[in-house]
């Protein structure tokens, strides 16, 4: 990805916990949209099987993304977690080292 000059990131342990919750909250609701519609047969019965299939598959694609979704939230709830530990082990470290 390229460097925008003058463009800062700045992560926020709260800001990682939102996203988390956000990327949960797609893919719940990609995850209850993947369930194939129901078809029914009639005098086209080749054209109900082809569509049922088609309908499957496209179930099982957003399944896959909406998986994919949830899991993306778990890492960032995780970052989120370690960023403030990480910070924390920072700040007593650096106080350890403090004249007193």
């Amino acid at each position: 990805m390229p460097q925008t000059p003058g463009l800062r990131l700045k992560v926020l342990v709260s800001g990682l916990h939102q996203l988390a919750k956000k990327c949960e909250s797609v893919g719940g609701e990609l995850a209850a949209a993947a369930k194939p519609p129901p078809i029914s047969t009639s005098g086209w019965q080749s054209s109900a099987a082809t569509a049922r299939r088609a309908a499957a598959r496209a179930a099982k694609d957003v399944s896959a993304v909406a998986a994919r979704i949830n899991s993306r939230a778990a890492g960032y709830d995780a970052a989120g977690t370690a960023y403030a530990q990480n910070d924390k082990h920072g700040a007593d470290r650096l106080h350890a080292v403090l004249p007193r």
